[in-house]
């Protein structure tokens, strides 16, 4: 399980188990690719609606397609430049052992700055928002109408390292110590 703790200075510390470093990659590589095909539907005008790049004029197609028009390619790099921000730091992460000799487990730290840590913020946001359309998950209430049972744990796991690491971020904004 994510681990998050403050260090001294102000910064944050990311464990995640191999396992959970392997399914971010995998999400983060499946997230690039929406990304891309975003980018090529803009291209071709067929972009639609879509929940990462919601309308900002609900009620007026043309202006909500004007937003579209000026926004989206840049919402796009910063999208990706977060995810690959996110991987580069975990890429680049040492593996650590831990555990008993019978039982050996591998996990990497990351030491986020505060730029590094709303990235990965925001990064989670859109990898859930991407498993939430795979469940059918159309607002918190909801279960979702399909999906695989793998998709629905990672998108828990998603929700819950989110809630760890605005809960740390929170507690320094507000000079509280986190648990």
């Amino acid at each position: 399980m994510t681990h998050i703790r403050r260090l001294d200075g102000g910064s944050l510390a990311v464990t995640v188990s191999d396992n959970e470093f392997i399914a971010l990659s995998r999400l983060e590589a499946d997230l690039l690719g929406l990304l891309a095909d975003r980018l090529t539907r803009l291209a071709a005008g067929t972009a639609g609606r879509d929940r990462m790049f919601p309308d900002a004029y609900r009620d007026d197609a043309e202006a909500a397609a004007e937003f579209h028009a000026l926004t989206d390619v840049d919402l796009v790099t910063a999208k990706s430049e977060a995810a690959r921000n996110v991987m580069d730091a975990f890429i680049a992460a040492e593996q650590e052992a831990s555990g008993s000799r019978w039982r050996r487990a591998t996990s990497r730290t990351v030491t986020t700055d505060a730029e590094l840590a709303l990235a990965l913020v925001r990064n989670l946001t859109d990898l859930r928002l991407m498993v939430a359309d795979r469940l059918g998950i159309e607002n918190d209430d909801d279960d979702g109408s399909g999906g695989a049972a793998a998709d629905r744990v990672v998108y828990w796991w998603l929700g819950e390292t989110q809630e760890l690491l605005v809960e740390a971020l929170a507690a320094d904004a507000f000079g509280r110590e986190t648990a």
